[in-house]
């Protein structure tokens, strides 16, 4: 079987790496990059091998179409970040320790998604949780990594609950089987589900759990932070798909009230989903660091994924599982190109930077080409895959959610061009004169991304195809397609078509450009200042408070993080209290305090 290989591959692989990385750091970063893009390259040459099952030890594992997906989606994130890992080594306090996570997360994940029974797939959700754990606090933050595994440990004990209620009523583990007893007891269900969802949220980062979003990908090594939110958040996604499409939730919860047609259980999730949209959106325009701008994007952009995968129908699950992809990699580029940027400066933070697009152009084309993606703006992937889910949502008269999908799209061009001016372009400070170009190592992934993300946006059919199968194994009806063009009830797009009018638009406008040249360049100070004198010319760089404006409409907004904090101090306070009563540095005080607790829970248990 060639995929019980490529998962003891990676588990060996990450042992080889730790090993290798003890005689040469470099070396051991390069072995993930090897490791990872042999990882992939089996998946792509063992599609044929879907539907086929495998055991490595006492778990087992089916190769589905959905988990080959998934799969797909995860090792290309990894096999592109590794390429930046051998910069980062000499950054790290623990290099030998990251290139061993590394690799035993993405076994993780691997493990995860081919998991053909609950205990299976609850050993590997472990396994990824508990590697990512220990590379976060490798970046910026201790605490980053304390709120990502307390909010993970949600998850997980949502998880490990549900599985324990499912096995006790089917008396079976096994995922195909496990939840169909369900479908005859709608209350049991909703229970189940909600208890599997919560998991899914936890980690893809639906409000109110995605206070670790920012936190985790903020500050995790550079090198990790494209991983985080390209891959290892879609596992929430996967566990949404396995709530909805196999339990099946639409069958269990037929007997429900219904809003729209739609469940009131999934319409309360799509809420969420439609909230996370909305609260991404805003906290992103808001951040004055790269990193977490982009981390509260995918806030937004889990939001567009659940609400896909629950309505569960022919357009807008198509586009939430094309969306899931196209995220994936313009994430991950967008990451990657501040990455470069912060190897270079030493920084993310948008207002000490500037101009970078003089020393680094691949690196901002990269970066422009992610965020049109991310934006939704043709003719990137992006488009395509919002495209299906506003179109699904309108079909379905829902309008609500269609506003905040639409709503997203047109504040995620805000939030995305701020680093585009403020980084990218602008004026070149003084102390980044000197900066270097990219190195040829990371430019390979940047590359490579950028021609998945205009390739997938331009020409879809093929991966709309892999997602029609995903629709058929669901019980869903695959997106109609003409050529290149997709088929919908309120309307059609010819993906290429459209790149053409922008090719031909962009096309008129250079040579206009060209030929309507001024005869003589103007130096940047040689412009009227209204008698203000300006010394420098950064002082003409406008990158702080940039949307200054729009942000004072919604600066008093109500914060989880604070309600959550202002908890979390109640607990500290009552900590002090019980502390000062039977920890006392005087033995009579803690023995008088617990004599009093004993009697008083005697007395109660007596009926006294």
């Amino acid at each position: 079987m060639t995929f019980d290989i490529v998962v003891i591959l990676m588990f060996l692989g990450a042992f080889s790496a730790y090993l290798i990385s003890k005689a040469s750091l470099k070396a051991g970063a390069y072995a993930t990059t090897v490791f990872s893009l042999g990882a992939l390259a089996v998946l792509l040459m063992g599609r044929s091998e879907i539907g086929s099952e495998f055991s490595v030890l006492f778990m087992n594992f089916e190769v589905t179409v959905i988990g080959w997906y998934f799969s797909g989606v995860m090792v290309l994130v990894y096999a592109m970040t590794s390429f930046f890992n051998s910069f980062w080594m000499d950054k790290m306090m623990y290099p030998g320790s990251y290139n061993f996570l590394y690799l035993f997360s993405l076994a993780g994940t691997l493990g995860l998604f081919f998991a053909s029974d609950l205990i299976t797939l609850f050993i590997f959700w472990e396994v990824v949780v508990w590697s990512s754990t220990f590379i976060i606090p490798m970046g910026k933050s201790r605490r980053a990594a304390v709120v990502y595994y307390t909010i993970s440990s949600i998850g997980s004990m949502a998880t490990l609950y549900g599985i324990m209620l499912v096995y006790r009523i089917s008396g079976t583990l096994v995922i195909q089987e496990a939840f169909v007893p369900l479908k005859e007891d709608p209350l049991t269900a909703t229970v189940v589900f909600v208890i599997f969802v919560m998991a899914g949220l936890t980690k893809i980062g639906i409000f109110p759990f995605h206070i670790w979003l920012p936190l985790a990908h903020g500050s995790a090594p550079h090198t990790f932070s494209p991983v985080l939110s390209g891959g290892l958040v879609k596992m929430g996604a996967f566990i949404a798909y396995m709530s909805v499409a196999i339990l099946p939730a639409y069958e269990a919860f037929e007997g429900s009230l219904k809003i729209m047609g739609i469940p009131l259980q999934l319409y309360f999730l799509m809420i969420l989903g439609a909230i996370s949209i909305v609260l991404g959106t805003l906290m992103a325009i808001k951040q004055e660091d790269a990193k977490k701008l982009i981390a509260y994007s995918s806030v937004a952009n889990g939001g567009y994924i659940l609400i896909g995968i629950l309505m569960m129908d022919q357009l807008s699950f198509a586009g939430s599982m094309m969306h899931l992809f196209n995220h994936a990699i313009a994430s991950a580029a967008a990451f990657l190109a501040i990455a470069v940027v912060a190897y270079r400066t030493g920084t993310t933070k948008i207002s000490e930077l500037g101009g970078m697009i003089h020393r680094m152009p691949l690196t901002y084309l990269t970066y422009l080409i992610a965020i049109i993606s991310l934006a939704g703006i043709p003719p990137m992937g992006g488009f395509v895959s919002k495209w299906l889910i506003i179109q699904g949502l309108a079909d379905r008269g829902l309008m609500f959610m269609a506003l905040a999908a639409f709503f997203g799209s047109i504040g995620s061009f805000l939030y995305v061009f701020r680093p585009l001016a403020a980084v990218f372009l602008g004026q070149l400070k003084p102390e980044h004169e000197h900066l270097k170009s990219e190195p040829l190592m990371m430019k390979i992934p940047m590359v490579i991304l950028m021609v998945l993300i205009l390739y997938f946006g331009v020409l879809p059919k093929w991966l709309l195809g892999i997602i029609g199968e995903i629709q058929v194994a669901a019980g869903i009806e695959p997106v109609m397609m003409s050529g290149n063009t997709i088929l919908a009830v309120n309307g059609v797009l010819n993906t290429l078509n459209v790149f053409m009018i922008f090719g031909f638009g962009f096309l008129i406008s250079l040579i206009i450009f060209l030929l309507m040249q001024k005869s003589r360049r103007v130096g940047l100070m040689d412009t009227y200042t209204s008698a203000e004198f300006i010394y420098t010319p950064e002082l003409y760089h406008y990158a702080g408070a940039f949307y200054a404006p729009f942000e004072r409409l919604y600066q008093n907004h109500p914060s989880v993080e604070k309600f959550l904090g202002a908890i979390a101090w109640k607990f500290h306070e009552l900590g002090t209290v019980v502390n000062a009563l039977f920890f006392s540095h005087k033995p009579a005080v803690t023995v008088f305090w617990t004599s009093v607790i004993l009697v008083m829970i005697t007395l109660g248990g007596a009926g006294i």
